[in-house]
């Protein structure tokens, strides 16, 4: 009898040839799609808890306290597959990463959502690939390409037109909420740079957890401070709909969102996995309509648009761009 090959599903006929589709692959697919999906959906629950009440420093509170635990759990699940001894510099650099990465960035874009709507918000927090381009060209000392500056100035044209264009009067209600998430954007262009090499040393898991811990503790530091400062601080006394919004913040749209990419990835490869998070913006707007109501005027549509045009195209020619490299580096080889 004929062995099947369990990496292999039924052949798919495409121009008279056969082609294999590996189940792993379409797994791989799968995970990572209902990730993005998953990421996608955390503004809507933020929405949603804000509508029913609950403010951004109870949201990202209760968003830390429970993901932490979690992060921690699946570090302790992985840790087969990472060294046993981490670098006590690489400990600190994780620990700088999760103060920009996993609280100040998030901080700024729950600050943000309180006066935007949530397509809004998706539409600028994917603009940090601009910040990336702009902050490298600093640090390495380089002008910026004529064809990246040509997308920068795209983009901030998108922007323009996403929070309200030429109505002077829709410009000034989400100006405050849109420079505060242009902000997270690029602070977590600044995470971004800062990760690049220490991702691969540690393992994303250890990142993430490493991560997570230092932000809950400046969590806890900054809403010290509010109190000692005589800021009013509303962090419990909500209705249940609030809490069970904060419980599919942190282990959906934080936790399960990142174990699902991770494993994705590990799947189908960066190359492909990217290609798919291109989505979240377009999920996040479908969810926004279905669940949020959510009304935009046609130059905002319009602004979106090209931000989402503009940025896919910048990721698309980074990927085509990395993946030469390696072609090049594995005919060197």
């Amino acid at each position: 009898m004929r062995k099947i090959d369990p990496q292999r599903s039924s052949g798919l006929i495409v121009k008279g040839k056969k082609i294999q589709i590996k189940h792993k692959d379409i797994l791989g697919l799968i995970l990572m799609f209902l990730g993005t999906f998953f990421f996608a959906s955390k503004s809507i629950f933020i929405k949603l808890a804000y509508e029913e009440g609950a403010n951004p420093e109870a949201t990202l509170f209760f968003r830390q306290l429970i993901a932490a635990p979690l992060f921690i759990l699946i570090l302790w699940l992985y840790r087969p597959r990472y060294p046993k001894n981490t670098n006590k510099k690489d400990i600190v650099r994780a620990s700088l990463c999760g103060l920009f990465g996993f609280f100040l960035s998030p901080l700024l874009d729950f600050l943000g959502l309180n006066s935007v709507s949530a397509i809004v918000e998706r539409m600028l927090i994917v603009t940090y690939p601009i910040f990336v381009i702009i902050i490298s060209s600093i640090i390495q000392k380089k002008m910026i390409s004529y064809g990246n500056l040509i997308t920068i100035v795209v983009i901030y044209f998108g922007i323009f037109m996403t929070i309200g264009g030429g109505d002077f009067s829709l410009l000034q209600a989400n100006l405050k909420g849109s420079f505060l998430i242009l902000l997270s954007s690029f602070v977590y262009a600044i995470y971004f740079i800062m990760s690049g090499n220490l991702v691969h040393k540690l393992g994303s898991v250890k990142l993430n957890a490493y991560g997570m811990i230092t932000a809950s503790f400046f969590m806890f530091l900054y809403l010290a401070y509010k109190k000692i400062a005589g800021y009013s601080l509303h962090l419990f006394g909500f209705s249940n709909t609030v809490y069970v919004m904060f419980i599919l913040i942190a282990v959906i749209s934080t936790v399960l969102s990142f174990v699902l990419i991770t494993e994705g990835i590990k799947k189908i490869g960066a190359e492909r996995a990217a290609i798919i998070s291109m989505l979240g913006p377009i999920l996040t707007i479908l969810l926004g309509r279905l669940f949020l109501k959510e009304h935009l005027t046609v130059t905002q549509w319009c602004g979106c648009l090209i931000i989402f045009l503009a940025i896919t195209s910048l990721e698309l020619y980074n990927i085509r761009i990395k993946k030469n490299k390696n072609l090049i580096n594995s005919k060197e080889g």
